[in-house]
């Protein structure tokens, strides 16, 4: 009976230390490594199922394209301007490309961000690897956009540390 529970204590503490040790890095930055830059809240999850409730209407063609996932956060610059940071994740490579393809390139200015990468002034859009990005500044950045870039280029820098699948 003794060592009955010690093996179910044991067999947990394997399992925990498993699942912990296998889980990606995070894909957006924490306070202090985009200056400027503090997330508001935890990230919210999407996969190809239920991406109609954040993207309605646009969802198919993303779902076509071979979303896995979306990963959303929202962001404050000086505590004060709101961006929303949106990474989707695709299957493959050629998924994050035909979306960024499919973006209106009008009005934008290439910028050298990930694989491939546009700047619209309050946003941004770019593709690295099997990740598609997206940031929306809902209010006037008063450093924009430098400010957009430093924390596209943390959110790159993330995708960077994850896994090659």
């Amino acid at each position: 009976m003794k060592w009955g529970g010690c093996a179910v204590v044991l067999v947990t503490l394997t399992a925990l230390s498993c699942s912990t040790s296998s889980r990606r890095p995070p894909l957006f930055p924490e306070a202090g490594e985009a200056a400027g830059w503090s997330r508001a809240g935890e990230p919210h999850r999407f996969d190809a199922g239920n991406l109609w409730q954040y993207n309605d209407g646009d969802a198919e063609r993303y779902i076509r394209a071979g979303v896995e996932q979306l990963v959303t956060a929202d962001y404050r610059y000086q505590g004060k301007a709101e961006t929303v940071a949106d990474v989707y994740i695709m299957r493959d490579s050629d998924g994050a490309r035909a979306i960024f393809e499919s973006e209106s390139a009008v009005g934008s200015q290439p910028i050298a961000l990930g694989d491939a990468g546009r700047l619209y002034g309050a946003s941004l859009a770019f593709r690295q690897r099997r990740y598609f990005v997206r940031l929306v500044a809902h209010d006037p950045l008063p450093a924009s956009p430098p400010a957009l870039l430093e924390l596209a280029q943390a959110i790159e820098a993330k995708i960077g540390n994850q896994p090659r699948l």
